[in-house]
């Protein structure tokens, strides 16, 4: 434990996680202070001001705990230094005990370094003491639960950076999809059906930590309405926080307490000739037969671009097959579901094919902020890693044309994924043709999008020296972006509309939302400002990320 807590906090990431999140923590109080010191009579400003910092501390939360948690195990396997911890005299469950109270310390220190910018909330009245208390139990509980769940990621992966992809995916699926069913964006599917489909739903929303703190800073709003007949979203979210930590601590002990296994040799690769055919080139189409001999590299075609295509398995040609194969058939369920969709709701109002736009659009900038990274962030580190680049700069190829390779390479999954998601639009177009100009601006936000998420990847690969680093720094700036910067909506009433409008201008989701035609983003304008910003940091971040390539290639 002691030195889980010690290597963390020593570390320069520790330090600028800790810099970042107080400094937010400052200016969200210091922006939504009154300026005369005075509040309302109905407290309605003190109460949008606890509301702001406690969903702005939790989502930071969200964002920190896989640095620190998701590479605790796998950080042990990667440095060969797991079988050296359990040679050592102490048993498995004093090593489980230490990694989990390791781990969490820093982030329970985040939340208890926050604690006093709720306190100054008791200057101006309004808030109970009680209240504030049970809101940093909340926090507190959800660094342990989101934590835990990162731990339990850390157990079934074996290297650290996707680790912290899957954990991030995991986490963003628990804070805010559980949460979906008890918000009107889903029409409140958790008061539609039966008792017991209310009561799964419900349950199903009490694994959120978001909607556990909006039922306590919002009891009787509609976001917090939950099934009729059962317990407040927070009790039960106690409640599976205490068997998720009891579950996972089960799983490190019995991870740790088996003898390790040497890894499985891999089959044997026999290559087969141009121009002969196999049962094996019939199953592949021929063309996508994994062992079949390369071409050589002709002189038009960029070799890192090649290198990555015959190199990373989730760019070779047979795994990119069953990836469009995928698209096309999550492509065929969206347009059956909008042609549902606007079948049932085209009578109600004409709207409602916007409102289905903007969902989609969100829906694809969502995925790319989810995938993006994860194709991205290990474009030049990982090589540093293993050993690959010491090759790749001995080559004559200049920085550029690597930098562009790599590039490339981040793009294809991207635009399989845009690909696999925009007939979807196509249908909705088919029922309103009044939408087309709306849908070639929902593209060309998600393609500005694609290209700057690939750039900031690739930079922070060239700055970092691990994947796993330059992973946290990505989904971090990828989803303050989209994410946090969504927490001005909750203080509309305390922000004005000029400081929103400033905010959303590089958050992609509003942008899409915004091209869409959507009604809630009528009062901004966002489209041209963030086409204009994202294409002038992605050009910036593409000649710094060359320049680093440039730097990286010198001698030692």
């Amino acid at each position: 434990m002691k030195k889980e807590v010690l290597s963390s906090l020593r570390t320069k990431k520790a330090i600028a996680m800790q810099v970042m999140f107080l400094l937010a923590m400052g200016v969200l109080l210091w922006l939504l202070w009154p300026a005369d010191g005075i509040q309302d009579l109905n407290s309605q400003d003190v109460r949008g001001l606890l509301i702001v910092l406690s969903i702005g501390e939790l989502a930071m939360v969200v964002l920190i705990a896989p640095a620190f948690t998701a590479t605790s195990i796998t950080g042990e396997k990667e440095h060969n230094t797991l079988e050296s911890l359990l040679a050592t005299p102490m048993r498995p469950w004093e090593i489980v005990a230490g990694k989990m109270i390791g781990s969490l310390a820093f982030l329970v220190l985040l939340v208890v370094s926050g604690v006093p910018a709720f306190a100054t909330l008791l200057l101006l009245g309004g808030v109970e003491v009680s209240e504030l208390l049970a809101v940093v139990a909340v926090l507190l509980i959800s660094a342990v639960h989101l934590g835990m769940i990162g731990l339990l990621v850390s157990v079934l992966s074996s290297r650290s950076y996707r680790a912290i992809i899957a954990t991030y995916v995991v986490l963003l699926v628990v804070v805010f999809g559980l949460a979906a069913p008890a918000w009107p964006v889903s029409g409140t599917l958790i008061n539609r059906g039966g008792p017991v489909f209310s009561g799964a739903m419900h349950l199903l929303a009490s694994i959120s930590p978001l909607q556990a703190m909006l039922s306590i800073l919002t009891p009787g709003e509609r976001y917090a309405a939950g099934a009729k007949g059962w317990p407040a979203f927070w009790q039960l979210y106690i409640v599976f926080s205490i068997l998720t930590t009891v579950g996972v601590a089960a799983m490190l002990f019995r991870n740790l307490n088996r003898s390790l296994l040497p890894a499985r040799p891999r089959e044997g690769l026999k290559v087969v000739e141009r121009g002969k055919l196999t049962g094996r080139s019939v199953l592949y189409l021929f063309f996508f037969d994994p062992r079949k001999r390369k071409r050589n590299i002709a002189w038009w075609q960029n070799p890192v671009l090649a290198k990555e295509c015959r190199s990373r398995r989730t760019l070779q040609p047979h795994w990119l097959a069953r990836a469009t194969v995928t698209c096309v058939i999550v492509s065929i369920a969206l347009m059956t579901l909008v042609s549902i969709s606007v079948t049932a709701f085209v009578a109600e109002s004409a709207s409602m094919i916007f409102a289905m736009a903007a969902a989609i659009g969100v829906l694809m900038v969502v995925l790319i902020v989810l995938i993006g990274p994860a194709m991205t962030s290990g474009a030049i580190c990982a090589d540093r890693e293993t050993g690959v680049w010491d090759l790749l700069r001995t080559a004559p190829l200049p920085a550029w044309r690597i930098v562009s390779g790599k590039f490339q390479a981040s793009l294809i999954p991207l635009v399989l994924l845009i690909i696999g998601t925009a007939p979807a639009l196509v249908i909705l177009i088919a029922f309103e043709q009044a939408l087309l100009p709306n849908v070639l601006r929902v593209l060309q936000v998600v393609g500005m999008t694609s290209l700057f998420v690939a750039v900031l990847g690739m930079f922070f690969s060239s700055v970092c020296s691990k994947t796993s680093t330059a992973t946290v720094w990505t989904y971090g700036v990828v989803s303050v972006m989209s994410l946090l910067t969504m927490l001005a909506l909750l203080g509309k009433g305390i922000f004005g509309p000029a400081f929103i409008e400033t905010v959303f201008v590089v958050n992609p989701i509003a942008a899409v939302m915004d091209a869409a035609g959507h009604k809630s983003m009528q009062d901004y304008s966002l489209l041209r400002p963030y086409l204009q910003i994202t294409a002038a940091a992605t050009g910036v971040l593409f000649a710094l990320t060359v320049a680093r390539v440039f730097q990286l290639g010198k001698a030692d």
